[in-house]
C-alpha cells in the first residue's frame, strides 16, 4: 500500500539543456520578493512578462549548468542564481516559477 505521491522528488540543480527544455516556450506564474505575475520564456533567450503591479514588459534570460540569469526589463540589473526543480515548481535565480497548464 502507500501511494507514489509519498516519494518526494529530490531538489536538484538542472543542466543548461534541462533548464532550456523546462522553460522555453512555456508560461509560468512567477513570485519574486517584490513582484508577482506571469512570464513566457521564448527559446531565443527573451521573455515577455505581465506583472501584477508594474504591467507588461520584456526581458532576457540565459542558462548555464545549475545557473540561471535573467534581466527583468530594459535597464534592470541582471539577476543570477541557481535553477532548481522541486517537482511542482522551479526556482530560477530570484523567481519561483509554477507552470501554467493550458
Amino acid at each position: 500500500s502507500g501511494g507514489s505521491q509519498n516519494k518526494a522528488q529530490p531538489i536538484r540543480n538542472l543542466s543548461a539543456g534541462e533548464i532550456k527544455s523546462a522553460i522555453a516556450g512555456k508560461t509560468f506564474q512567477y513570485t519574486r520578493s517584490d513582484a508577482t505575475g506571469f512570464v513566457t520564456y521564448n527559446s531565443d533567450g527573451t521573455f515577455n512578462y505581465q506583472d501584477d503591479t508594474k504591467g507588461s514588459g520584456t526581458g532576457t534570460w540565459s542558462a548555464s549548468d545549475g545557473q540561471f540569469c535573467e534581466v527583468f526589463g530594459a535597464g534592470a540589473a541582471q539577476d543570477c542564481g541557481e535553477f532548481k526543480s522541486t517537482g511542482d515548481a522551479f526556482f530560477a535565480a530570484k523567481s519561483r516559477l509554477v507552470e501554467m497548464k493550458v
